[in-house]
């Protein structure tokens, strides 16, 4: 009880510090901070700007122009160079057409920004010597994060929401260690910070349209959701711990288990088939999830049904596979669960790693393999 009274009367400002420090996301050093121009990251930088001393970390600003919407891109540019000059840092602001990168990639406007976004500030965090990038991320963000992934089909990795940190690899192949230090923070939280301290931040036009899925939840369902419940948002965020730690449990037993079930041969992933089906369901998934996160390095785009498809494969004939995304192939020999990179030939057959000598005439067994050899006499033709 007494803890709950400490914490409202905290202000935003210890809030996020005591949040920073508790989960240790911000290390001696040079620290990148995303911003937008939006409440959410100029209240970030306004609150770390404030406080880099007492942390002992240098700030840089990162701000990458979309060339989205016109002028008001440009406006938001100049809008964080301004912000950035006042708060006496270092910035990199830089411009990309991102719908040039979309039509290659031939993937969604926002998936395109996103990947776009994160290759820059990795780019930028490598020149500065920065070994984290902290974002504006929202509790608000936090749970539409988890909405979507149910709405799209989710297991508990997607319950879990938006983490404090995030280990990443972006489409360039750069390693990304991204933290959010305002995930206990409302969005209205961040809009009463900025003006109270006169910090007149941007507002993005297309956070009004309704075409992308996160839009629709943010002014659609949770709305309506909160009139079922005006306790939803506290609900979900309960939900989301519980679903954290269970799958923590599940993490660690199944890496205990890895090194028993799992062998790694040229860029592929060979799971004993017998060993695997004979754990509870729980941590077979784990260890499918293991496999591809170290193939891809890490699990974006990769969904509870790709697993489940994937597990189901073990009860299907020998020789099947299975494309997931991002060119990882599953397939079965008679042995193992395989998980490969396509282009990789998988060979339904088991694999010899030595010589073996057989038994002729008998039966002769060795690394998956059963042999009968029997002596036939050769005829002549008439």
């Amino acid at each position: 009880m007494v803890k709950k009274n400490l914490t409202q009367k905290a202000t935003l400002e210890q809030k996020v510090i005591s949040f920073v420090k508790e989960h240790e996301l911000a290390p001696a050093g040079v620290v990148v901070v995303a911003v937008s121009g939006g409440a959410d990251s100029v209240c970030l930088l306004h609150i770390l700007s404030r406080e880099q001393k007492k942390l002992g970390v240098r700030l840089h600003v990162a701000h990458l122009n979309h060339q989205l919407r016109g002028a008001e891109s440009k406006a938001d540019a100049e809008y964080v160079s301004g912000l950035a000059q006042r708060l006496n840092l270092p910035a990199t602001v830089e411009s990309y057409k991102v719908k040039g990168y979309q039509a290659k990639k031939r993937c969604s406007l926002e998936e395109a920004a996103r990947e776009v976004r994160y290759s820059f500030l990795a780019r930028v965090a490598k020149e500065v010597g920065a070994k984290r990038v902290a974002v504006g991320h929202t509790r608000d963000d936090h749970i539409e994060t988890i909405l979507m992934h149910l709405i799209r089909g989710t297991g508990l990795m997607g319950l879990r929401g938006l983490q404090p940190r995030l280990e990443m690899t972006t489409e360039t192949g750069e390693g990304l260690e991204v933290v959010r230090p305002l995930l206990t923070v409302t969005r209205r939280e961040t809009a009463n910070y900025c003006h109270k301290h006169q910090l007149m931040p941007r507002t993005d036009s297309s956070n009004q349209s309704l075409s992308p899925l996160r839009n629709r939840i943010r002014l659609e369902l949770l709305p309506l959701l909160r009139k079922y419940n005006p306790n939803f948002d506290e609900a979900l965020c309960r939900l989301s711990e519980i679903a954290a730690d269970e799958l923590s449990f599940v993490e660690g037993q199944a890496w205990q288990l890895w090194a028993g079930i799992a062998r790694q041969e040229g860029d592929g992933f060979y799971l004993d088939k017998d060993r695997i089906t004979a754990l509870p369901q729980a941590l077979q998934r784990q260890l499918v999830r293991s496999a591809i996160s170290q193939l891809l390095g890490g699990l974006k785009d990769i969904e509870a049904e790709h697993i489940e498809a994937t597990l189901n494969l073990m009860k299907k004939p020998v020789g099947k596979t299975l494309n997931l995304p991002h060119g990882v192939v599953s397939a079965t020999d008679y042995v193992n669960l395989i998980l490969k990179l396509q282009g990789t030939p998988v060979c339904p057959l088991p694999v010899l790693e030595q010589d073996y000598i057989l038994n002729i005439p008998g039966e002769t067994i060795f690394s998956g393999w059963r042999v009968v050899t029997n002596i036939v006499r050769e005829t002549t033709p008439v």
